[in-house]
């Protein structure tokens, strides 16, 4: 197809939709990470158990991206906002077990049966 001299082809409809989406999540998805980061840092009052609930993020994103992987499917924006949710989950969860161990720091318990009180708290 040839185009005349003072005309141009451009792209609309969905593309054009998922063009701005992706652009909007580049700004979103490491802003809310961020959030996070923040909010877990105000709620633990010290830097290393917060990075460490934090910790759990990239694992699950790891595995978000494996299960894309295994099951041939693309990194398309739901997937992206399901990797927000996903992260979202990893941290609620470091978050309890986290929570509990320094609850148990408080107690008079030996350092080794911590983490496997914890893991059984519920």
């Amino acid at each position: 197809m040839t185009v005349p001299s003072g005309a141009w082809i451009t792209w609309g409809g969905d593309f054009e939709q998922l063009i701005s989406a992706a652009a909007r999540l580049r700004i979103v998805v490491p802003l809310a990470l961020a959030l996070i980061l923040l909010l877990l840092l105000a709620s633990f009052g010290n830097i290393a158990d917060a990075l460490l609930v934090f910790s759990g993020v990239p694992l699950a994103l790891c595995g978000g991206v494996v299960a894309l992987w295994v099951r041939d499917l693309p990194l398309s924006i739901p997937a992206a906002v399901g990797f927000i949710a996903l992260s979202g989950l990893a941290v609620l969860n470091g978050l309890v077990m986290v929570s509990r161990i320094v609850a148990l720091r408080s107690e008079d318990n030996p350092s080794r049966r911590r983490p496997r009180e914890a893991r059984s708290a519920g």
